[in-house]
């Protein structure tokens, strides 16, 4: 495990350090802190998988794919985008 040297300080009110400490005992931890490090970390990483994965299901996902390999036809918005950067890059050059 990589060296720590960040603290962090939390206020609990007594229930909670109470359903804490023994949730962490029930769990195995040598101590509150390996407990409440852990639950933090597996919580973290679950909020950001979910905010950073899109997940479909399989008729979603061929749908995708199809629209991914035979794309429509530019709108506006994508052609005016593209002019404007033409016009940027010609400038720049």
């Amino acid at each position: 495990m990589p060296p720590r040297d960040t603290e962090l300080s939390l206020k609990l009110s007594p229930e909670n350090e109470q359903l804490l400490r023994r949730a962490s005992t029930s769990a195995g931890f040598e101590s509150l802190s390996e407990f409440a490090l852990q639950a933090a970390v597996e919580k973290a990483s679950r909020i950001l998988e979910s905010a950073e994965t899109i997940t479909l299901d399989s008729e979603s996902f061929h749908a995708f794919i199809a629209d991914c390999e035979q794309p429509g036809p530019p709108n506006s918005a994508l052609t005016k985008a593209i002019e404007r950067r033409r016009a940027e890059k010609a400038k720049s050059t």
